[in-house]
């Protein structure tokens, strides 16, 4: 069971004290966003805990912060799963939210107060509240992200109406926009309330440093997901390393884990080199301090990605076993929010 793979990680494990608490907030929220409608769909949405990944990568956050965390981890499985259509048919509505939400974030209204899916409803109140305190280089910034998390699903849904790429590289460059690790190291920027110095972030050591975490964190994610894809016949990087490698299953596992490994190797090196970085570049101490929180913060979210994929319910042989092909995703609208006879 992928679930049950284990992962030497040379990072401490961290879990926020306010998990029980937050985690009530975030269905509430759910609710009032009409994301999660009815007893039984909010059983299958608390089963997921798909929201819970903000406890394990926000472990510091509290209060409105931790909420926003909460919220937006959970919006972010929601919209994944929009995607998840039965077999030979098309996510003609997942790409139309996904406009709507790249028109919301470029073309900003004060006369639009109303958006049509809930999903974007949602994410406009979650944008509203990210933006709060935060520079307009920040924001500006981040939504860029945004789009480009927004553009990459549009890709995918492309690939898959017509081919979905198989090599590994290919899928990994692809998995590095919707994997949604940029916007939520932003959101960690915004929960710890500091900001790295704005043209620091578009350095090639940072973004070295990025993707080092982001390929970690998917290749975790394709290893604990990996029984959910082989029920629904989604692609995995798993069977692309069992194609390049021409081993077995259990081979490519060992591969992804030791993969996970290196990029993690990695990202401790390029953290080591922080200070003459900083230096470098003339920051000061305060500046330097916030990289370092900064890189911190990506070694956070690939801990805390691992923990909540063995603790959470959506990767779990229950879940899988309710998969196919022919059904919508666990999380899609169609599951959380049902039309009344």
């Amino acid at each position: 069971m992928p679930q049950n793979v284990t992962i030497d990680l040379p990072i401490p494990p961290r879990l926020n004290a306010g998990l029980a608490a937050a985690r009530q907030r975030n269905l509430e929220w759910m609710r009032q966003q009409k994301l999660v409608l009815g007893h039984s769909a909010a059983r299958r949405y608390a089963f997921s805990a798909v929201a819970d990944l903000a406890a394990y990568s926000y472990p510091d956050a509290a209060g409105d912060d931790l909420d926003l965390a909460f919220d937006t981890m959970g919006w972010f499985f929601l919209f994944d799963d929009l995607f998840d259509v039965p077999e030979g048919r098309q996510a003609d509505e997942a790409v139309d939210v996904c406009q709507q939400l790249i028109a919301l974030i470029t073309h900003p209204s004060a006369r639009r107060t109303h958006h049509g899916a809930p999903l974007v409803s949602a994410f406009a109140d979650l944008w509203r509240r990210a933006k709060r305190g935060m520079s307009e280089e920040w924001q500006v910034r981040a939504a860029h992200n945004w789009v480009d998390y927004l553009s990459g699903n549009l890709t995918e849904e492309i690939d898959r109406r017509s081919w979905a790429p198989r090599d590994f590289a290919t899928r990994m460059r692809i998995g590095h926009r919707t994997l949604g690790l940029i916007p939520s190291l932003d959101l960690a920027e915004r929960v710890g309330h500091f900001e790295i110095p704005q043209i620091i972030w578009h350095s090639s050591h940072l973004d070295s440093m990025r993707r080092a975490a982001v390929d970690a964190v998917k290749l975790i994610n394709e290893v604990m997901s990996l029984e959910n894809d082989d029920a629904r016949g989604d692609p995995n990087l798993v069977h692309c390393l069992v194609r390049q490698h021409r081993c077995s299953r259990q081979e490519a596992i060992k591969l992804a884990v030791a993969l996970v490994q290196t990029a993690v190797s990695q990202l401790f090196e390029q953290t080591r080199q922080i200070p003459l970085f900083c230096s470098r570049l003339g920051l000061t101490g305060t500046e330097a301090e916030k990289v370092q929180r900064y890189a911190t913060a990506m070694f956070t979210w690939i801990r805390g990605s691992y923990d909540w994929s063995r603790n959470n319910g959506r990767y779990s042989p229950r879940t899988a076993n309710d998969l196919s092909p022919n059904l919508t995703g666990q999380l899609h609208p169609a599951n959380l929010t049902p039309v009344s006879p």
